[in-house]
């Protein structure tokens, strides 16, 4: 129904709160310990976001960056990194499918560093947390960011070979589902997940944060929110229902892996 991808080669001077957008930081400090000026940064990367029109496919998010700043003065922050994610958002759950989507990721970060799926599927499901809600945007996959604690050729070959996962982990599920049935209800649910979706892409995101606070192309910072969405009052999914199931996932994070673990652990 809407997809769009993100090419941004950025660079210039950012002010205070554009470096605090930047970094997660919430303190008014430099690196240095005095007043952080306008800051001298140079940012590329590539996003993307798929919003398929049949609510049984999901909605996908990836985004890889690389991230620099310079400085004007012996105080200011100094620094490079990388960061970035793949993450699913459906309206239904399909065990198969999120265990397929969690796998690839897996063998992706598997190939740089075993310890990476855990810690950077750990940090998706937080980061991805709508706060006001307590519950989160969809069922993770993974995220990282700040990083800059390995050689950058490492992490520049890590960061590719994520997402080069993108497509083997998302567009099978895409194949899957796009030809499935669905009621009118099932379509407004759709429509109300995505109002979760907008929640926290406005309120929550860093690139969103940043990209406003810097003075970025607004069409294309806004290119992530869905074609259509809905709000209403005070909604509750039937208990046992799969929208519950839905919003249980979301609420409390599940190992999507852990059958297979079982399985593997049996033999």
């Amino acid at each position: 129904e809407k997809a769009g991808v993100n090419v941004s080669v950025v660079y210039g001077e950012m002010p205070p709160e554009a470096y605090r957008a930047a970094t997660g930081s919430t303190g008014d400090e430099a690196d240095g310990g005095e007043k952080a000026g306008f800051v001298p940064f140079f940012a590329a990367g590539i996003s993307s976001v798929m919003h398929p029109k049949n609510p049984m496919a999901p909605t996908m998010h990836f985004n890889y960056r690389y991230f620099e700043t310079d400085a004007r003065g012996p105080n200011a922050p100094r620094s490079w990194w990388f960061g970035g994610g793949t993450d699913l958002t459906p309206s239904y759950i399909f065990e198969e499918d999120a265990e397929h989507f969690h796998q690839t990721l897996k063998d992706a970060c598997d190939r740089h560093d075993e310890d990476f799926y855990p810690r950077f599927k750990s940090w998706c499901d937080d980061y991805f947390l709508i706060k006001h809600r307590n519950e989160r945007r969809g069922i993770g996959g993974i995220f990282f960011d700040d990083m800059n604690d390995r050689p950058q050729d490492e992490l520049l070959a890590f960061s590719t070979d994520c997402a080069n996962s993108v497509v083997p982990a998302y567009v099978p599920l895409v194949v899957k589902h796009k030809d499935d049935e669905f009621t009118p209800e099932q379509k407004e649910w759709q429509q109300m997940r995505r109002g979760r979706y907008v929640e926290f892409n406005l309120v929550y995101d860093r690139g969103t944060t940043f990209g406003l606070r810097t003075g970025g192309r607004i069409e294309s910072i806004l290119m992530s929110l869905p074609l259509t969405a809905r709000w209403e009052y005070d909604q509750k999914p039937e208990p046992g229902s799969p929208e519950q199931r839905l919003i249980d996932a979301c609420t409390t994070p599940e190992d999507w892996l852990a059958d297979k673990k079982e399985k593997e652990d049996e033999k």
